[in-house]
């Protein structure tokens, strides 16, 4: 087995019947115009659409591009032959401007491989004019074009951009392949079930985290201090909602992820007391689950200022 094709199996921790079909597809030939990741966030949808485009887009396992590379990170995303859209950060969505440009680039011949290669991450970000170019694009496919959309909300994209790609689902995955991975990767196997947790049973986050021992530690801090939030006096909670909120959008949304997954194994542990449940104290975590997710949703998808609406929410909780 060459290189290419064992380094493409490795690439993620589970799914392996998607790594599987795709895998097929490259040696047979047999390859769609357009592919759609679905699933949730971290799960390795675009660790995984990468490592498909150095299969389809490099002749040469060690060919990279770019400088300062090294042995970990071949900068695939400096390749010639490949475009990767993502939403504007000022307007938080893919403007029609950005598809036109990705447009011309995909009607150029191929610099060097016998594809290029457009990957669109949170496809379900593009505007209305945006997603109706796009359906033009696969409407009408060139042979040496493939585009890999990503998503982790289906629901918000067209049925007729779905209609034109080969939907991949990418499921969660199970607990035993995630303890196996990390089992493998740190000394410390009493730490295992508290990376896991940590990182929501997310395989991109437990990545992250078992290439970074520092990082379990600091979140560690973040969640004992959030668990004692009920103690904390408004001046505390503003101080708090100020260094959160100077922070980068995804670093506070993974933050609003890991409170809400806190809250939720607290609820869980109050439910399995069956008798003796608090019902004052659910109706509060629930609702502070909701607060969370709100504020969530509102910082990726409203142009509000996340300071203010971290203090808003640090305040209410």
């Amino acid at each position: 087995m060459n290189e290419k094709i064992m380094s493409f199996q490795n690439a993620i921790i589970g799914n392996e019947q998607i790594v599987n079909m795709l895998e097929r597809s490259y040696k047979t030939g047999k390859l769609s115009h357009a592919y759609l990741f679905d699933g949730p966030e971290h799960i390795g949808k675009k660790t995984l659409a990468l490592a498909f485009c150095k299969l389809l887009l490099r002749n040469d396992p060690m060919q990279k591009y770019g400088a300062n590379n090294d042995d970990n990170g071949d900068k695939i995303e400096e390749d010639p032959d490949l475009a990767v859209l993502r939403p504007d950060e000022d307007k938080k969505q893919i403007v029609i401007e950005q598809v036109r440009d990705l447009q011309k680039k995909l009607s150029l011949f191929p610099y060097s491989a016998k594809y290029k290669v457009a990957i669109i991450e949170q496809a379900d970000m593009m505007s209305k004019s945006a997603a109706n170019s796009i359906l033009k694009t696969l409407e009408e496919p060139s042979g040496t074009t493939i585009l890999i959309l990503l998503t982790s909300n289906s629901g918000n994209l067209l049925d007729t951009i779905k209609s034109r790609c080969q939907i991949l689902k990418f499921l969660p995955v199970k607990k035993m392949v995630l303890e196996d991975f990390v089992k493998n990767k740190i000394s410390d196997q009493s730490r295992v079930e508290k990376i896991i947790e940590l990182a929501g049973y997310k395989p991109g986050k437990i990545v992250e985290f078992t290439n970074d021992g520092g990082k379990i530690e600091e979140l560690i801090g973040i969640l004992d201090s959030f668990s004692n939030f009920v103690q904390k006096g408004d001046i505390e909670r503003l101080d708090e909602a100020e260094i959160v909120s100077k922070k980068e959008i995804n670093e506070i949304v993974d933050l609003l992820n890991l409170y809400s997954f806190y809250l939720r194994k607290v609820l869980l542990k109050e439910y399995k007391k069956i008798n003796d449940i608090n019902k004052n104290k659910v109706v509060k975590i629930k609702s502070n689950i909701n607060l969370i997710d709100n504020t969530k949703r509102d910082i990726l998808t409203k142009n509000v200022n996340p300071r203010l609406a971290i203090e808003n929410l640090f305040l209410q909780i």
